[in-house]
């Protein structure tokens, strides 16, 4: 499953003609994960439906969107389509897995370190070292779900003078430049809340 993920988030990486033949590449290792190991692959939970929205496009994933949609049983005898797979939380380690472990340390240090009021600087040190080219932008989904579903506040930090999830998430979407990766922003922010069940999912999930 951590290879469908990785590769699904990186075929919208590689957009460029120069990518065209790695990009096939990733494309028919995804479609075999899919088709043939499906079962392992619905772990994955909810972000396989968003990841999987990001490639709807290229044509072998639109014969794949076609089977969740309409015949959801190929994949499956008892697979219950795109609503059993909103329906099932993402575990941590898919989200974590698309940052490296020096950006981990670096957010999670902004995130339980740095006081309201001079995150400023943090901020930019984090945008100059992670986010300053054209190609980076696409880590801020990344770092969206990280702070929404991997990194929860203690009630020792939510009492403190530390700088909100909301404030960094805030400062996240700012720096989007593109409308494209603005909308994936917005729908890494707004996902678990499309399907909250209080039962499954965290509260701290959504309080962003």
């Amino acid at each position: 499953p951590i290879v469908l993920y990785t590769f699904l988030r990186l075929i919208t990486d590689h957009n460029r003609p120069v990518f065209d033949e790695l990009r096939g590449r990733e494309v028919g290792l995804c479609v075999d994960l899919l088709r043939n190991r499906f079962a392992d692959c619905m772990v994955i939970g909810r972000d396989l439906v968003r990841l999987l929205q990001d490639v709807a496009r290229l044509e072998p994933f639109e014969d794949i969107w076609r089977d969740l949609l309409g015949r959801p049983s190929v994949f499956g005898a008892n697979f219950g389509g795109v609503t059993q797979l909103m329906s099932t939380r993402t575990p941590r380690v898919f989200l974590q897995s698309r940052l490296s472990p020096d950006m981990e340390t670096h957010v999670s240090f902004v995130l339980k370190q740095v006081i309201l009021g001079d995150h400023k600087r943090y901020h930019q040190w984090l945008m100059n070292r992670y986010l300053s080219t054209p190609e980076s932008e696409s880590r801020i989904p990344d770092w969206i779900r990280f702070v929404c579903c991997c990194y929860h506040p203690t009630n020792e930090v939510l009492a403190s003078d530390v700088q909100p999830r909301w404030a960094f998430i805030g400062w996240l979407l700012k720096s989007v430049k593109t409308s494209y990766m603005a909308a994936n922003a917005k729908l890494a922010l707004f996902f678990d809340w499309l399907y909250f069940d209080p039962k499954n999912d965290s509260i701290m999930n959504i309080e962003p």
